[in-house]
Parts: C-alpha cells; structure tokens; sequence
C-alpha cells in the first residue's frame, strides 16, 4: 500500500503541475444559479491581478443583509480554484455556504505560475520574494469589505487553511487578532521560515500561541497523514500554553480535508467558524505578540526597530499600565537580539498632552529608572529602548499593577534540576502606583510536570520602596524529557494579591533533566565531521577558551543547554538541517557554542544535550537527550 500511495501522490503532483501551467478557469459575473465565481482584483502588493473564488449565500442576490466572510487558503500545489491533495468538493460547499449564511473567499496564495509552493514560505531555498502575505492579506480583507455586503469588523471575519494554508491560517490570525476572530488549521504544517529572502525566521507554531490568546482556534489532525506526529506536538504546544479557547478533533484518512463525494469535515470547520461569530472573544487585559517583522501594528500600538536578522520581537503583558519589550534569536529560548533599538507607540490610552511617570526595569541589569513623559494631542506616548525592559505607566493615585519580571534559583543557576530541591526566588515587578498594603504570592505547578513546592506554597511580602520584590520558596521536580519535540519546560502560575487586588502571571522554568551521560562525543572547532564545520577554532577536535564548538553523539549533532558561567549564552547560534523523511517538514536545531575567553584550563563544563531522528514514512521526530561533561583543553 506505501508504494501505491507514493504513486498515487506523484500522479496528483503532476496533474498540478499541469493544472498551474494552464490559465484559472475564469467566470463572467453571475447569478445564484453557480455554485461560485471566479474572480480577480488589482494588487498593488503583488503589483498584478490576483485572483480568488466567491461564494455568495442564498438570498445574497437583492438583499440588503451583510454578511460574515470566511477566507479559505489552500496548501500546496493549490490555487484558489483547485487543491489536489485536499480533495474538496467545490460545488457541494456551496450548500454549506448556503446553509451558514457566510461568503467564503478562496484566496490564491500562488507566486510563480510554474512554482506549487505558495506563500513564499517553507526552507530558506523556498523564500524568493520580497512580497509578504502578511502585506497581501489586509488589502485581499480590503477589496472583499468594499465589494461585497460584509460585516467588516473582526467578530465576523475567520479562516479555513489546509496543509500551508493551514499554518498560514493560524500565522495570520496571530498576526491580525484585530481583523480576525476565528481561524482552523486543517492536517496545518507545523514550522515553516517566514519572510524575506535575506531575513527570515523560522515560525515553530507550537511555541507562538501567546500570539493566538484572543481567536478561537481548532486543530484537525488525520491518523494516516504524514503530518500527525508534528501536528500532535502542535497539539500539545497548546495544552502546554493553556488558557486558550482551542478545540481539536483527529479523523480517520491522509493528508487530506474529506474523502472524495464528502463534505463532513469541511462542515466541521465552518461549523466551528461560524459559532464564533456568534460568540467572539473579548480582548484580552494583558497580551502578547510575537512578531519577526522589523516594524508591526497591533491594538493601537505601533512598534518600529533597527532589526535586520532573523529573531523575534515580543512585547508582553500590555495594558494601560504597561508593557515589556524583548527580543531572542529563535523560540522558545534564544538568547537576546544584539544591538537591538526599538520604538514603541502606544495606543491613545492616556490625557492628551499630559506628563506620566514611566518606569523601567532593565532586564539584564536588573536597574531600575524612572522619568516623566508627555502624550501628544491623541493620549499616546512614544517610548525609545535598548534592552530588554518591561515599562510601566502610571500618574499619583493610580492603583499598583503586579507582574513576573523573572527568577532566580540556588547557586545561580538558570536550569532547574530534576531530583535536586532548591531556591526558587520569583521577582515580583509593581509597574503601577504607589503600593501600600503587603504582596501574597502563590505558585502553582501543572500536574503533570512534577514539580512540588516543600513547605508553603504561597509567601507575603511587606510592601516597601523597591520596585521589585523578590519571594523565596523550596521547589524540586521529577519531570521526564519528552520523547518528541513539544515543549520542554516547566510553567508555573504565579498568583499575587495586594490588598482586594489580585493579578495572575506565568513563569516558565527550564529544566536540566535527570539523563545518562552521551557517549561517543565529539567536538567540532572547525573540523569537519559530517559535512561541514559549524564550529570556529583551531580545529584540533578539543574544546578550548574561545573557541566557538558544535558537538557531536557519533553522527548526530546536538542541541546544548548549560547556565556555566564559562559558555556565553548571548553568543549561541544555531544550525538548522531538515532529517530526511517522506516530506521535508519538521526543522532540527543544533547549538554552536562560545566558550569564554577567560575559560580555566581543565574546567568541565555540564550541558544538558539533546539530538533528534526521524522515521522516514511517518515523519515522526523522535528526541534523545543527555549529559555531557566537556573538558575544557589545557
């Protein structure tokens, strides 16, 4: 049957080959007698006319209602008009566009008429233009609103994606929680890179969920495809995340939407679309957003910055009160973006022409400043940084306003250790007004991390000056590495109250498992021992200070953590390579290393290190970790 299915696929990738070398088939405006209309408008991000489908509900025709828009993108090898591997059955949606009372869109996320893969995504070789759906998809909302008798807020404005279309859904969504209220990854891709051709960041969905707190999500995964077991880390990236409004559903099939003659899981998703728009959610107090795009607009706030590489751009816990600013080269641990100069518009949240006291803590220095800023004529401030820093606003006689700013852990250590107790001091930040009354701070673990606090679970501080107060409890856990690659971590909520006020934060410890010590490992200093070396030195095979290492477990290369203070932690990069398997999804990073200068002869350094494989059908990524103790060379 394996070999049969590999035939079957290589028939439908050249029956798409052959459909996108013809022109789209193209239909005069019409009435409700066709199922659809295949249509186009003018780009200017494309800088050409772009097409899509249209389904119109029945009663559309002569009505005055407006109604709510679904946008479909489709996967690769797709158009707007045709999507071999999701196998729709374009004429019978219409009954369901009928029956939910929406307009649908098919969008056509095409680039190159001779190129299957849409939306100039995928490995660095894929991302060719300097064109972004993220710039495409506002103007595609734009000529549908003007065109058509929509509901043009976000409450009624969702997406369907299958396969890419189905990460880019949820990208978007992330994205534009603004525009849109609901999105649905159908058998979704899980990770791809995402942006320019000289600065593109790889997007891993199960660690950007922060991003998707205000859209009802769902997830549909298939026992037989071969995305099920990257989907299932996705799947639990969000259980992991927690706090979401998410729904997932397996189906029994491949990598596929239905069966041929069927529309049953298409429905599904439409159904789970359209009840929200019956029941959008509020906006969150306090959100977050992930972006990789050196400026971005979001709920009022503009954020404009210097970056030119690949990495991240976060800004945390936003409110009235404030907000924090950060910066990592890669999710869900990297180091900080170096050189990074920021500028943060907020939204018209305060007294125009008025002067705020803004204070803020520097999040590697652990400094704390404060200084008056004035609104302009609209109530929005403009704050500059240069670090990573969370901000508070506030005038006299605002109320306090409670969050995490970080932790500290026995010895001064950064992992916490499986089968160790310890010291756990969670830094406790008032980026609100003056406080006056005693902080009770209270954590509490998820059950299934392990993690057990000896002694009291919550602790009260006596309110003071300081703006950071730190809280002290006795922790330890038992956690097991997983065994594929969801998240790792450790999360904690941290429940604090002053007073009748009370505020919820979360903290995510790393945790340095309770593993064998590797064997067979070797050190790349820019000698070569697979293919290529990843590693600076003078390639002799022995780590040494200042040199900048990759380590090997026999052939495969590894993935470090280590709080020594000897291993420069801002100066780590990583490599990424894609195992082979059936289709090339699922990346796996590898760590490249500085060692300090000013490292001691002999000094042994402890990583905890983790390598992946992969089944080849199945596309299983499958984790092995472990100890190694490196020997700094004399």
């Amino acid at each position: 049957m394996k070999g049969f299915d590999i035939f079957h696929k290589t028939v439908i990738y050249l029956l798409a080959l052959i459909a996108l070398a013809t022109s789209p088939p193209t239909t005069a405006q019409v009435g409700k007698s066709e199922p659809y209309q295949d249509l186009s408008h003018s780009s200017k991000v494309f800088g050409k006319e772009k097409h899509y489908r249209l389904y119109l509900p029945d009663g559309y025709e002569g009505g005055k209602d407006r109604y709510p828009v679904i946008y479909f993108f489709h996967g690769w090898g797709g158009r707007h008009y045709m999507d071999p591997s999701a196998k729709l059955e374009y004429e019978m949606i219409n009954d369901l566009v009928d029956k939910y009372q929406v307009i649908l869109v098919m969008w056509d996320g095409n680039y190159e008429e001779q190129q299957p893969r849409p939306y100039n995504m995928g490995y660095h070789e894929n991302i060719t233009s300097e064109i972004q759906m993220k710039d495409y998809f506002p103007e595609l909302i734009s000529h549908v609103d003007s065109t058509y008798r929509t509901m043009t807020d976000r409450e009624h404005r969702g997406i369907i994606g299958f396969s890419m279309g189905g990460m880019m859904s949820w990208f978007l969504a992330g994205k534009y929680p603004d525009k849109v209220c609901v999105a649905v990854s159908m058998s979704g891709s899980p990770e791809f890179f995402i942006g320019y051709p000289d600065n593109h960041t790889l997007l891993p969905l199960r660690y950007a969920f922060k991003n998707l707190k205000d859209v009802r999500i769902r997830l549909h995964n298939a026992y037989d495809d071969e995305l099920e077991y990257l989907n299932t880390e996705v799947h639990k990236g969000a259980l992991w995340e927690g706090g979401l409004a998410y729904s997932y559903e397996k189906f029994q099939g491949g990598h596929m939407v239905d069966y041929p003659g069927e529309t049953k899981v298409f429905e599904k998703a439409m159904k789970f679309v359209s009840d929200a728009f019956l029941n959008p959610l509020p906006r969150s107090d306090r959100w977050y957003h992930y972006d990789f795009y050196p400026e971005f607009e979001l709920w009022g706030y503009k954020v404009s910055t210097n970056k030119q590489e690949p990495g991240f751009i976060t800004l945390k816990r936003v409110s009235k009160s404030g907000f924090g600013i950060t910066s990592q080269k890669w999710l869900p641990d990297g180091p900080p973006l170096a050189g990074l100069k920021a500028t943060v518009t907020t939204a018209p949240h305060y007294e125009p022409h008025s002067e705020y006291d803004v204070v803020k803590l520097d999040m590697k220095s652990g400094g704390v400043t404060t200084s008056k800023v004035a609104t302009d004529g609209s109530g929005r401030l403009q704050l500059t940084f240069d670090t990573d820093t969370e901000a508070g606003i506030h005038k006299k006689g605002d109320l306090p306003d409670l969050i995490v700013s970080g932790y500290a852990l026995g010895g001064g250590q950064r992992y916490l250790r499986a089968g160790r107790a310890t010291t756990l001091t969670i830094k406790v930040f008032n980026r609100g007004g003056k406080l006056t009354q005693p902080v009770e701070v209270a954590i509490i673990p998820q059950k299934e991390d392990s993690f057990s606090i000896t002694g009291n679970t919550s602790a009260t501080r006596k309110a003071g000056k300081n703006r950071v107060m730190p809280v002290a409890f006795q922790v330890s856990t038992k956690k097991l590495p997983p065994a594929h690659a969801e998240p790792a971590w450790t999360k904690l909520k941290v429940a604090m109250k002053t007073g009748s006020m009370s505020f919820e934060d979360e903290l995510v410890l790393p945790v340095f498992f309770d593993v064998p010590v590797l064997d067979n490992v070797l050190v790349d200093d820019g000698r070569v021992i697979r293919d290529r070396a990843c590693g600076t030195g003078n390639g002799d095979g022995k780590a040494a200070a200042g040199e900048s290492i990759m380590l090997y477990a026999g052939n495969h290369r590894l993935r470090l953590y280590t709080d020594d203070p000897y291993v420069l932690t801002e100066a780590e990069t990583v490599v990424d390579e894609v195992i082979p398997s059936r289709w090339p999804d699922g990346f796996t990073l590898s760590s490249v290393v500085r060692i300090g200068a000013d490292c001691p002869d002999g000094h042994v350094i402890e990583f905890l290190a983790s390598y992946e494989t992969k089944e080849f059908e199945t596309i299983e990524r499958k984790v092995t970790w472990g100890k190694v103790l490196l020997r700094i060379a004399k």
